[in-house]
């Protein structure tokens, strides 16, 4: 019978098997690896980091090729060492808190005397990676706008800091989008603030499904919101800008009083060797209002 390429097992882990009292009763193989382990996953609360302990410690009791780590929830992906044809996966709970998805693998299949102690070594990882969780939930929500979901003026200034090192690091393209929605106070006046809020996530929305995977979007205030484009030209963020003009024009949005038709000015700047972030985000700001004294509904580039 031919042997599969690949075994894969989901269990859901309960912190309960494998509790530090566990781990100091056990006087079996990996005994000091497990107090170490205890040890070493108490010092951080990046989950990417206790990822890379609870790697390289478990890999000195167990051969194991690689390692991935997935949690939707918070968008959240890691990958350490190398991917193999046998794996064996896990679900990982913590008193009815959903922590994700981790996979192990290597060329040869594990025993069962394997998975039962990589088991117990994982019971030790659950606390510390809710933990970290709970700190990057805590640390996302503080760089989110709470309205439409896109990130804060904190985190674009961040994010915007970031890609300009990136850029004169590797001497890449860089650029961004301040776009404005066009007479948005008439549709509070009109429609209510409530369908103003609906126009905001909605546009959001649609700057999300239009954007490549790469590109950033954050609400900059009121009305206002960036699109910061890595690793793009000026001609690349025009043609970006355009389709989301126009796919912003053609968007209805249903209100109480039929439906709203938007448009947008749309203000593109391209990263100088001299631009600081302020200076990149002022020079796409004055192409913006240009547009909008004009009449709206058009993309200026510089």
């Amino acid at each position: 019978m031919a042997v599969p390429l690949s075994t894969a097992q989901t269990i859901d882990i309960n912190v309960a098997r494998a509790s530090l009292q566990e781990a100091g009763q056990d006087a079996g193989a990996g005994h000091e690896t497990r107090y170490r382990l205890l040890s070493a996953l108490q010092t951080t609360l990046d989950a990417e980091r206790l990822l890379t302990i609870f790697f390289n410690e478990v890999s000195t009791l167990i051969t194991i090729s690689g390692l991935r780590y997935e949690n939707e929830s918070l968008n959240l992906q890691a990958s350490l060492g190398n991917t193999a044809a046998h794996s064996s996966s896990y679900r990982l709970i913590i008193q009815g808190d959903q922590l994700g998805e981790l996979t192990i693998t290597r060329e040869t299949r594990f025993s069962e005397s394997e998975l039962h102690l990589f088991e117990k070594l994982l019971g030790n990882l659950l606390c510390p990676l809710r933990n970290a969780l709970i700190y990057q939930a805590a640390l996302n929500a503080s760089r989110t706008d709470a309205l439409t979901g896109a990130g804060n003026r904190m985190a674009l200034m961040e994010a915007l800091e970031r890609e300009i090192s990136l850029a004169r690091r590797y001497n890449q393209d860089l650029a961004l989008l301040i776009m404005d929605v066009d007479k948005f106070k008439s549709i509070n006046d009109e429609h209510g603030h409530a369908a103003g809020d609906r126009v905001l996530k909605e546009l959001v929305r649609l700057i999300g499904q239009i954007n490549r995977n790469t590109d950033q979007c954050f609400r900059y205030g009121g009305e206002e919101f960036v699109v910061l484009l890595s690793n793009t030209s000026r001609g690349g963020a025009s043609v970006i800008g355009e389709r989301l003009r126009s796919a912003i024009a053609n968007m209805r949005i249903c209100a109480e009083n039929g439906p709203l038709q938007l448009t947008v000015s749309i203000g593109s700047a391209s990263f100088c060797e001299t631009d600081t972030a302020e200076s990149l985000l002022n020079r796409a700001d004055k192409a913006m209002y240009q547009i909008k004294q004009g009449g709206g509904n058009a993309i200026e580039c510089v």
